[in-house]
């Protein structure tokens, strides 16, 4: 009778380790297809961000009375470091998503993966989220000064007359929100498959 239990569960151990194989290499799956989105999408808000340029004829009122000056100002995303920030953040989350895979797929999705290896990639998935947030924040900011302007400080709204500029500027940064989503959804999904993990073993 004794032998019949330690087999019985045994053989109920290594059931529950390959169902645990199998959801660790569902959530694998899932995680790569999220890197590959957060990829796509920030490398296309840097893309979007990096090449925004306007040139327009902007109507300049010197003195009342008088008729305005009629100036030609050109509007480019290394104008503002918000901006440059917010390509650079966008470059280096696509260049680590793409880094990233890689070293996935060398540590391997299995039982026997390399534990460390992946609470360094968590981490740096948590640190990439953190710098997108920051850069969506600044750009964001800058984007609605420019839309609305503020009295306090006399910074006079400009969209009005770099309109396409704008509206480039705000498409990256949804762009860049999408991205972000992305890169919570892989720390979700790590913290999903860590408690799966634990309920198995």
């Amino acid at each position: 009778m004794k032998t019949l239990e330690t087999s019985n569960g045994a053989s109920d151990s290594n059931e529950g380790k390959n169902r645990c194989d199998e959801e660790m290499v569902k959530c694998r799956r899932y995680e790569m297809i999220l890197r590959i989105m957060g990829l796509i999408f920030t490398l296309v808000a840097a893309i979007v961000a990096g090449s925004n340029k306007d040139t327009e004829s902007v109507a300049i009122s010197l003195v009342d009375g008088l008729p305005p000056l009629h100036l030609t100002l050109t509007a480019k995303w290394s104008y503002m470091s918000s901006t440059v920030y917010f390509v650079a953040v966008n470059a280096i989350a696509c260049a680590y998503a793409a880094i990233s895979m890689a070293f996935i797929a060398l540590i391997g999705g299995g039982r026997e993966r390399n534990w460390k290896g992946s609470i360094l990639v968590v981490a740096l998935d948590l640190t990439m989220l953190a710098l997108l947030f920051s850069a969506n924040g600044a750009s964001a900011s800058i984007g609605l000064i420019a839309l609305n302007g503020n009295s306090h400080t006399q910074w006079h709204k400009v969209c009005y007359a770099f309109k396409r500029y704008c509206i480039q500027g705000g498409a990256a940064l949804v762009i860049s929100m999408f991205g972000s989503f992305f890169f919570f959804c892989i720390v979700l999904l790590f913290t999903y498959n860590l408690h799966r993990t634990t309920l198995n073993y």
